[in-house]
């Protein structure tokens, strides 16, 4: 079970939109993959993301009692903290529902990724690449499409990323941002589809 905070009852004074990478720029970046001598693709995704994000500011909410199973009233004694019927609740870290909670996430992990050589490229938004390495990938909330040449640096950005957070690794980069995708490195050449798709819209 997942608390998510009800933010459009919150007011929040700063920036609150993170620009994600288009479909375009998806596009874009399988094509160069295959373009490139050696160059493959791989997609990361990072597990609770918008959660332990430290705020400076604060945040407030009130749940009611009615909602929290009995054995988490048991655990932590809640009971004695009922007022009225809800228990209060300060929020000092990132949750969901908080509409800056993916500013805030997505500026932790700007600033982590640039202590190794990580950084948004100017004028295509959450395109992203290595000062030195070549590594490029496109960044949707927390999903990463990556384009790498060389193990040893796919392993660089893996690292970098799980010094701080938890990951998962699709090496075979069979689906990403709700496409499926088959790669023929030998031909360069990748199949892009969205099964289903068609039949749904219909529906």
């Amino acid at each position: 079970v997942r608390v998510t905070v009800g933010g459009d009852k919150l007011d929040f004074p700063g920036l609150t939109a993170t620009q994600c990478a288009s479909l375009t720029t998806t596009k874009c970046l399988l094509n160069s993959t295959i373009s490139t001598p050696n160059g493959k693709f791989m997609v990361l995704d990072v597990k609770n993301f918008y959660y332990g994000t430290p705020m400076e500011r604060y945040e407030y909410m009130k749940l009611s009692i009615k909602l929290i199973p009995q054995e988490i009233i048991d655990q932590y004694n809640l009971l004695d903290m009922v007022v009225d019927g809800y228990i209060y609740i300060e929020i000092r870290k990132g949750m969901p529902g908080l509409k800056q909670a993916g500013r805030i996430a997505n500026d932790r992990l700007q600033k982590h990724l640039a202590k190794f050589g990580y950084s948004p490229v100017p004028r295509t938004p959450s395109l992203w690449q290595h000062d030195s390495r070549p590594v490029t990938f496109s960044l949707v909330v927390d999903d990463f499409g990556v384009k790498y040449v060389g193990q040893e640096h796919a392993d660089h950005l893996i690292y970098a990323l799980q010094q701080r957070y938890q990951i998962s690794i699709d090496w075979t980069a069979s689906r990403y941002l709700g496409l499926t995708l088959k790669w023929d490195y030998i031909r360069r050449t990748v199949l892009v589809s969205m099964p289903g798709n068609v039949r749904a819209q219909l529906h």
